[in-house]
């Protein structure tokens, strides 16, 4: 299985993946050394698209976010307590969406990714990268599972109560986020994602 990680970095880049299994994809960039910058690929699913004549939208998801996030304190604390770049999940530095007091689960939102008339998660997600773009204050982290390449990470949404194929790649402490911090004003932003087949609420 795939290594569970956390990434931090700056966001430098961004683009679109809008085939059947749509993405939105963050560019985030790590300096090793003073002529060293390493770039990873962070891949948020948006849910799945489907497009005929008439139509054009993704499938539902199920979505928490909260532009000024203080629910888990502990998390946000260990997470400055990283070096940029990759850390392998470990005690402490996980995300569980079940096991874990991270947001209250009976406000999650069902939202579509996208559709012809508007962003719905696409925009949230969209209006804090332009923010973070290039901006020194601005950070962003990631949970997650490292692609096989470690040049990205993926599943950066709720990894377990999966249904079918999916159910083989379930962990526990292993669920994706996102969180962008402005180091100025000290304030988080959080973003939790499941899929609408998925229970939060066991």
């Amino acid at each position: 299985m795939e290594r569970y990680a956390l990434l931090r970095g700056k966001v430098t880049g961004k683009w679109y993946d809008f085939d059947r299994k749509a993405h939105y994809h963050i560019v985030a960039a790590i300096k090793e050394s003073e002529n060293d910058i390493k770039e990873y690929d962070i891949s948020i699913n948006i849910g799945s698209i489907f497009e005929n004549s008439d139509e054009f939208y993704s499938s539902n998801l199920q979505v928490y976010y909260d532009n000024n996030y203080t629910y888990n304190n502990k998390i946000l604390k260990e997470m400055l307590l990283q070096k940029p770049g990759i850390t392998i999940g470990k005690k402490n530095l996980n995300l569980d969406y079940l096991r874990m007091e991270l947001f209250p689960r009976e406000k999650m939102k069902i939202m579509k990714g996208i559709d012809r008339e508007n962003a719905f998660l696409t925009g949230i997600i969209e209006r804090h990268v332009l923010e973070a773009l290039n901006n020194d204050i601005n950070e962003i982290f990631v949970f997650g599972r490292l692609y096989d390449n470690k040049k990205g990470i993926h599943d950066v949404h709720m990894n377990q109560a999966s249904t079918g194929r999916y159910r083989s790649s379930d962990a526990p402490y292993s669920d994706g986020g996102v969180f962008f911090y402005n180091s100025k004003s000290k304030i988080w932003t959080a973003i939790f994602i499941a899929f609408i087949t998925q229970s939060v609420c066991r």
